[in-house]
């Protein structure tokens, strides 16, 4: 599927929802009832079968930061002593979660196949988005909804809005799941039965140690069970809840102190949070420097929080309102309560004291998967709401149609270089390990390695994982050693026909502070294309990818393809250690499958504290 990494097919993609849209458009003008429910199925079918091909293309077999974590999970497992020292690696606790499904499902591999593999567990992870979907779907049906108004769900339910989540390990394996074992808990309460009861409590078990949220499905299993006057059903779910709680808290816990402060000194700020954090799904993937400015995507963030809360409250009053509610009913609130109440949570841990429209950075892409699966709830709760008035159904409708395939382009057309960086960044992560003893993908700071710097745990770790077939980080072993990379592919005569530039500028970073941003630019010599940017000094050679730079909008629609023919790379100084550096551009070669030829620049580059000369 290298395919798919070196030209994404957006245009084609694009091309064919507009096509089936105007095909179901058209079936109601003419009638055609058998035009309308295949384009339907495809406008269902289409935003699914394309994600996940994407993350099968994107997604590699090699451990990210917190991977390593779960990771060494198996190797503890193996030498824990007695049934209590399993347990406790089993239910180890990370900052205030236990990760208990997550290295469950890790031990399971392990068992069945000898090793674990990254790239499983992440499509493992994103399968729970099928469950989601489905458990949606039958909220529609049982309202007698026509599952013509389902279409825009998939378009919401299935982008790259929250990419971190879809392409990271340890993030795939907990949020995803996490979210569908809290619906799935709600959905068991609602049904009113004593299979859905079983259900309930199984799924709010997998909760609790998928992730410290999954806390609130014990609660919200209470408020349902409450409301439906199941009393009986209701002590014995406290009763569980209280056995789970104090087993969580009390088995090998410490409290970690919180630096954070609290939200009351600011709670008009920390309301515009939660409100943002609410509607993320509106979060484009652009730059969002700390200034003081406000960011158009974050307003929209706020306002559709705000209006989820609106639908939030209204839902409540109908519930209370009604005399015989659906399990649909009891299902889709305990959904949105628990977006919401996760939402809540995360603003307490975190709160802020200014707009968090100025710039929105304290958001991370893995957190978006909450305000994309509350929106797709909100937006059936709306559509359940006005189902009896026609005219405002379909504006309803069409709205969502509109907007969901639009956030649905949109964040391909952003999103798709992002998960390439990520994609190109692993792949060297083994070139930075094995020369350097540090990771590209890891911290602000050259030389920085997951396990906060700790001088020995990673590098121990890894030759554990190794010794053990728990890591194959030999996988992109082609390059020669750092030292010898340039002698050995290139010379100074050969040199790089297209254009390079060394571009610097100051960016703010995460603590509102300018520091150096460097840029490195190519144009497409026109016999191959490059692969990798490489800084040569007396004593390193760095890899840098080179990613090919997506085409403007209007060349996008013009050319019909993503990406154009120049390459750049950009980090932060600090990323960089101090040298004097020439840039090299490093290709795949043509003459030889499996070698690399390196082609000098003509450009140097002197990295210092104070200044980059070039």
């Amino acid at each position: 599927m290298r395919i798919l990494v070196d030209n994404p097919y957006l245009f084609q993609y694009f091309s064919l929802v507009i096509i089936l849209l105007v095909l179901f458009g058209i079936s109601f003008y003419r009638g055609q009832v058998t035009l309308r429910k295949w384009s339907g199925i495809g406008l269902i079918i289409t935003p699914v079968v394309y994600f996940y091909l994407i993350l099968e293309a994107y997604t590699l077999n090699i451990p990210y930061t917190d991977d390593f974590n779960l990771l060494e999970t198996i190797h503890n497992f193996h030498v824990a002593n007695g049934f209590v020292g399993k347990i406790e690696v089993l239910f180890e606790q990370v900052n205030q979660h236990r990760f208990a499904f997550e290295r469950t499902v890790m031990l399971i591999m392990y068992f069945f196949t000898g090793t674990v593999n990254v790239k499983t567990e992440i499509l493992l992870g994103n399968l729970a988005l099928l469950g989601i979907f489905y458990l949606l779907f039958l909220s529609f049906k049982k309202e007698q909804v026509s599952w013509y108004y389902f279409i825009p769900v998939p378009y919401v339910l299935f982008n790259l809005v929250y990419f971190e989540n879809a392409v990271w390990g340890i993030a795939a394996i907990q949020n995803t799941p996490l979210i569908f074992f809290a619906l799935l808990s709600a959905y068991g309460i609602a049904r009113n039965d004593q299979k859905g009861w079983y259900l309930g409590i199984a799924a709010a078990l997998l909760t609790t140690f998928t992730s410290g949220s999954g806390i609130l499905t014990w609660i919200i299993g209470a408020l349902i069970l409450g409301l439906q006057r199941r009393f009986r059903l209701l002590s014995i779910w406290l009763a569980v809840a209280v056995a789970i709680v104090l087993f969580y808290f009390l088995f090998d816990y410490q409290v970690i102190p919180s630096h954070t402060g609290s939200v009351w000194p600011h709670p008009i700020f920390n309301l515009i949070f939660v409100f943002a954090f609410w509607g993320n799904a509106l979060y484009l993937d652009v730059i969002h420097p700390v200034i003081n400015t406000f960011y158009a995507d974050m307003v929209w963030c706020v306002l559709l929080g705000a209006g989820m809360l609106l639908v939030f409250c209204i839902w409540v009053l109908r519930l209370l309102l009604n005399k015989k509610p659906l399990w649909s009913d009891w299902f889709l609130w305990g959904a949105m309560m628990f977006a919401m109440g996760t939402g809540a949570m995360f603003v307490i841990s975190r709160p802020i004291n200014t707009y968090v429209m100025y710039g929105g950075n304290i958001f991370s892409r893995r957190y978006m998967i909450f305000g994309v699966a509350l929106l797709a709830t909100v937006y059936i709760c709306v559509v359940i709401l006005v189902k009896n008035i026609k005219n405002l159904r379909h504006i309803a409708v069409l709205l969502g149609l509109v907007c969901f395939v639009s956030l649905n382009f949109v964040s391909y057309y952003t999103s798709v270089a992002s998960i390439r960086r990520f994609h190109e960044d692993l792949v060297i992560d083994s070139f930075y390990w094995k020369n350097h003893k540090t990771f590209l993908t890891t911290g602000d700071n050259f030389g920085d390695i997951p396990f906060w710097n700790h001088p020995t745990r990673m590098s121990n770790l890894i030759d554990t994982l190794n010794a053990n077939n728990l890591l194959n980080f030999d996988q992109y072993k082609d390059f020669p050693s750092h030292q010898h990379l340039i002698a050995e592919t290139g010379q100074k005569a050969d040199r790089y026909r297209g254009k390079v530039e060394v571009k610097v500028s100051y960016l703010n970073d995460g603590n509102n502070i300018p520091v150096k941003f460097l840029r490195i630019q190519a144009n497409d010599n026109g016999i191959g294309n490059p692969v990798y940017f490489a800084l040569a000094s007396e004593n390193r050679t760095l890899l840098l990818p080179a990613l090919p730079v997506p085409n403007s909008p209007a060349q996008f629609l013009k050319k019909q393809t993503y990406y154009g023919s120049e390459y750049q790379y950009s980090l932060y100084r600090t990323k960089l250690p101090a040298g004097l550096f020439e840039v090299w551009m490093v290709e795949k070669d043509p003459a030889a499958p499996g070698k690399w030829k390196s082609y000098f620049t003509g450009k140097s580059i002197s990295l210092c504290e104070s200044k980059i000369h070039k």
